[in-house]
């Protein structure tokens, strides 16, 4: 991949707004940024630019069989993925860091998160509540990165922004994953969330 220029944005509560348009923008053009979500760092982009999503793949060093989280920014939104509903017992935690693994319409299974975060819902607000690709912003096989050091020092010059949380994300979690796709459901990762099933 060639190197490209990186903006660098450093969020608060101050310029959420502004931050936002920026990273819904770039979405919208087919680009690719890492933000803060409501557990790590992500490398994002919209689902509908199959490229820029191959682009992800190519950047975090990962095996195309191995499919990418889902973000969406509404409940209604889970019907473009999935005829299961999220169970009773389990809807309590969304929105959450709570990753469901569900039977897929087109796909086997998918895997999807409904985050609760400011930021990402002014993003959802402004991509019309389409679906983003979410996985963590590391390599493959390597620790996740809180850091913007991190950041920039691994990803400079290969996603189109970057944007750091001006307070750091110290304790952060990845979300817990859940597989309700099979019976019995299974916990795949515990993360930020204790969850009883």
């Amino acid at each position: 991949m060639s190197p490209i220029l990186t903006q660098i944005q450093t969020l608060d509560n101050n310029n959420i707004s502004k931050v936002s348009l920026m990273v819904a923008t770039l979405l919208r053009n087919g680009k690719v940024c890492i933000i803060p979500t409501d557990t790590i760092y992500g490398i994002v982009a919209l689902e509908q630019f199959r490229e820029t999503v191959r682009k992800i793949y190519s950047i975090k060093k990962r095996s195309a069989d191995k499919p990418f989280i889902r973000l969406i920014g509404s409940i209604e939104s889970l019907s473009w993925y999935t005829e299961q509903a999220v169970p009773p017992k389990l809807l309590k935690y969304w929105p959450g860091p709570l990753t469901l693994i569900f039977k897929g319409k087109h796909i086997p299974t998918v895997a999807i998160r409904y985050p609760d975060n400011e930021f990402l819902r002014r993003i959802f607000q402004r991509i019309g509540n389409t679906g983003i690709v979410a996985p963590s912003a590391n390599v493959s096989g390597s620790e996740d990165i809180f850091s913007c050091e991190g950041l920039i020092d691994t990803f400079d010059g290969m996603v189109d922004a970057i944007v750091c949380l001006k307070d750091g994300m110290k304790n952060r979690r990845a979300s817990t994953i859940v597989d309700i796709s099979v019976q019995p459901w299974h916990v795949v990762r515990t993360g930020a969330l204790e969850v009883n099933i």
